[in-house]
């Protein structure tokens, strides 16, 4: 995510939401508009899927912008384009948190007057519940925090079995404490990941709580098909003066999911029947670029949201031969980054990636220590020993987009000898399996998003070896540096948030010797509204996506 309060100063910052899509940096247009009529049904045109809902699950930035709208969390980012988005605000809680014992203890208070779909009041007990579920087996994909920080989160096996988390207090209905094994400075922007939602026990579904979650946001699910189409109708007990982020104006929000991109930006384009109340959630295609912003009235309805994601390729450094570091170099050299960008839409979809941060986070250091280079690419094969080239298979959603940059990835590294094999994955299950240490291949598609802006929600989650898991792995390229890991903590321990950003720059330049991941992008998003949409923007947090919180209708119909 972005632009949260400060660098995290004493933490091992294991964040981030890794993403099927993307993210970058800089200030974002504003909302279309800021009035909306309340009522009416808003229309969602998505060519992706969904891939967990479960707030113990939702760690993907596009599923995370739809969950925002279901369940609520303790805090969350602020409804605001460009940096500002950035911002942690007080969701369920009161404030941000209090900390005591030296950030080792936080203490939270519920806001009166929130409350669950069916009414009852949501307590101190829905948000240790939900928090605990984290810990459960079933459960791997979501982030680390809690096994992290609280106390006895390295032994616990969740609550599926009747165990509860002794570090997690609720002495009263609107009271939560938790205590860490460790000073957490910025835990009052880590309660604002979905799994500190709250989750009633007695709605506990285990795998298939991820098709029905329960409300305590502005929707309730109504119906949901997965792979094809959820629908969201008012939460009549969401009361929005509890609430500064969502409006909650529409009566109904309507997401269609894996449609063709092509047909999206068509349907988009003419914005005729109810695609007039509907919003884009994917970025136009590279085709649609050009009809777009030569259209004086098509680029009224164009909405350019900035990120902090870099997209980078993930080389598994535990397979043959991407154990030596001269093959990796050679990929990183070989890589085409120009064309990368030009299957996702040219300029318009954001800026070349040289390094791993992105210009907007604190400690990014300009440089390129890959500039294209296919001779050298091909010489440091052959000083490998590999002068006939390699063989490798590159894992890719199986989506129209995820095939053209899998077709730039294999014809750029066939340059030099490097032949690609491409094997497509399903997108609703794309980032379960690539991060199944069994199930992962040579390459990967990747990209990240920081959970907040700092290097420390970003480098040690992709690149902490120490964290690699067979299951829910982040650490794609398997990388793991006992000088790296080392260097994390050092830093972690630092007070001066300035200096630990600069130490961050300094470890990511370190790291890139070794080339585990090659950046290609940092990600902005475009994509079209409807004539009668209003409020929309692109936020941050969710790769530039629009967020859906704050959309509305100019007349509800």
């Amino acid at each position: 995510m972005s632009g949260k309060r400060a660098l995290v100063a004493l933490m091992i910052g294991l964040a981030g939401v890794a993403s099927g899509c993307g993210q970058g940096g800089g200030t974002a247009a504003a909302p279309q508009g800021t009035a909306g009529a309340k009522g009416g049904v808003l229309h969602v045109l998505a060519s992706i899927d969904l891939e967990h809902l479960d707030p113990a699950r939702n760690y993907v930035t596009s599923s995370m912008d739809v969950g925002r709208l279901i369940y609520r969390t303790l805090t969350t980012n602020a409804a605001a384009p460009g940096p500002a988005g950035g911002e942690i605000v007080p969701d369920l809680a009161t404030d941000l948190g209090t900390p005591t014992d030296g950030a080792r203890t936080w203490t939270f208070t519920l806001k009166e007057g929130v409350k669950f779909e069916d009414g009852r009041p949501i307590t101190s007990k829905d948000i240790k519940y939900g928090v605990e579920r984290t810990f459960a087996p079933e459960f791997p994909e979501g982030p680390p925090y809690a096994r992290m920080w609280l106390w006895g989160g390295d032994t616990y096996k969740g609550p599926l079995n009747g165990e509860g988390l002794k570090s997690i207090e609720t002495p009263d209905d609107r009271t939560i404490v938790f205590r860490l094994n460790r000073p957490v400075a910025d835990f009052g922007s880590a309660v604002s990941m979905p799994f500190f939602a709250p989750v009633p026990k007695d709605k506990e579904a285990g795998v298939a709580y991820d098709n029905r979650p329960f409300s305590s946001g502005p929707y309730k699910i109504e119906k949901f098909e997965p792979k094809k189409r959820i629908e969201l109708v008012r939460n009549e007990h969401w009361d929005r003066s509890t609430d500064t982020v969502r409006k909650g104006l529409p009566d109904r929000i309507v997401i269609d999911l894996n449609l063709d991109p092509a047909v999206i930006d068509q349907r988009m384009i003419a914005a005729q029947g109810e695609d007039a109340d509907a919003v884009q959630f994917e970025p136009i295609g590279a085709a649609s670029v050009a009809q777009v912003l030569t259209n004086p009235a098509l680029k009224e309805r164009l909405v350019t949201g900035e990120s902090i994601n870099t997209r980078f390729l993930s080389l598994n450094t535990s397979r043959k031969p991407l154990d030596q570091v001269k093959v990796r170099q050679a990929i990183a050299y070989a890589l085409d980054k120009e064309a990368l960008r030009t299957v996702r839409g040219g300029p318009i979809a954001g800026d070349i990636a040289t390094t791993l941060l992105p210009p907007a986070i604190p400690g990014h250091r300009k440089e390129d220590p890959y500039p294209a280079d296919v001779a050298k690419a091909k010489a440091l094969l052959a000083e490998a020993g590999f002068a006939s080239g390699i063989d490798l298979v590159l894992d890719a959603p199986a989506t129209p987009g995820g095939k053209a940059q899998g077709e730039a990835i294999q014809a750029s590294l066939g340059r030099a000898g490097i032949r690609v094999k491409i094997n497509e994955i399903s997108s609703s299950a794309f980032w379960s399996t690539v991060g199944n240490a069994s199930q992962q291949h040579d390459l990967v598609i990747d990209g990240w998003t920081p959970d907040w802006t700092g290097a420390s929600t970003y480098l040690p989650n992709v690149l902490d070896g120490r964290f690699i898991v067979k299951q829910g792995n982040q650490n794609r390229a398997h990388y793991d540096s006992t000088e790296v890991n080392k260097r994390f903590d050092e830093i972690a321990a630092m007070t001066d948030a300035a200096a630990a950003a600069t130490a961050y720059g300094e470890l990511a330049t370190r790291i890139m010797r070794d080339a585990p991941v090659v950046p290609f992008l940092w990600d902005k998003s475009a994509f079209l509204t409807g004539g009668n949409v209003t409020g929309a923007y692109g936020h941050v947090a969710f790769v530039g996506r629009v967020d859906l919180a704050t959309v509305g209708l100019k007349s509800a119909r």
